[in-house]
């Protein structure tokens, strides 16, 4: 039996190119738990900011329109991504770099900063703990992180739910991902949370709720959210590992949204935690 491919791997494969074709969408999706994180981060003029799992790019470029003649690092260890995170920059004329780099086991050459933020990145780490005390160290005194990270599994039917309307094609139930190994669900429990923060040095933690609604594929209506839902995400890689007819997956998943359409897009529940800490 194979085994799994490492994060690595995984985002350096055909996932990482088709996750850079529909950033735009994912961050038209993410947006209105985004700006929340980002103005609870309150960056200022000049101030140097490290963006971890940076993905595309969007929160590094966000975080440079905040600091002026600051500095924003982002760090990701999938090429494609970071390639158009590049491309974006350049287009802009952004201050903001970009780096090929696990945070958790390569040196942060541009320490230190005086804050760090990530979007859903920093639950993928083989040893979370030690990764928060790298990160502390890498900032100034005082410095502080906020990231977002996903509560359960059963409380974001943006990803549960399409995946139970696959269920008449699905050969074999979907395991559910085990909390304690990396994944998106990893960091679901805020008291987990606050004790791996305490643990390796943060003090000052603060864990908010964030409960609303996200449009699958940042707008559209069912059929064009479906055809989002093949391309990345939980569905996409149920069709690809039972090798389902995607076809079929596409008409199951376009009734199930039509029921959750709005004049905005297709609206599904999300659930994160917004977490503040100082070094």
């Amino acid at each position: 039996m194979s085994q799994p491919p490492t994060q690595r791997e995984y985002w350096n494969s055909r996932v990482g190119e088709e996750w850079a074709r529909q950033a735009d969408s994912m961050d038209r999706m993410l947006q209105p738990l985004t700006q929340p994180a980002l103005d609870l981060l309150n960056l200022k003029p000049g101030e140097r900011v490290l963006d971890i799992g940076c993905g595309a790019g969007a929160t590094t470029l966000a975080a440079a329109s905040s600091i002026g003649d600051g500095i924003a690092v982002g760090v990701d260890i999938s090429k494609p991504l970071l390639e158009l995170a590049r491309e974006r920059a350049n287009a802009r004329g952004a201050n903001a770099h970009f780096v090929e780099a696990d945070v958790s086991d390569a040196p942060l050459r541009d320490a230190p900063f005086d804050a760090a933020f990530s979007r859903f990145g920093v639950m993928f780490f083989d040893d979370t703990a030690a990764a928060f005390a790298k990160i502390r160290a890498a900032l100034n005194p005082g410095g502080r992180i906020v990231f977002i990270c996903w509560r359960t599994f059963a409380e974001n039917g943006w990803s549960h739910a399409p995946l139970a309307a696959l269920q008449p094609m699905l050969k074999a139930p979907i395991a559910l991902a085990d909390p304690n190994a990396p994944g998106p669900f990893r960091l679901q429990d805020a008291e987990k949370i606050k004790t791996l923060l305490t643990a390796s040095g943060w003090r000052d933690v603060s864990i908010t709720p964030w409960d609303g609604e996200v449009l699958v594929g940042g707008g559209g209506d069912a059929t064009s959210a479906a055809a989002f839902l093949l391309k990345i995400g939980p569905c996409a890689r149920a069709i690809a590992d039972q090798q389902l007819d995607p076809a079929r997956a596409h008409q199951l998943l376009a009734e199930f949204l039509r029921k959750h359409e709005t004049p905005q897009g297709v609206a599904l529940a999300a659930a994160c935690w917004i977490v503040r800490a100082v070094a």
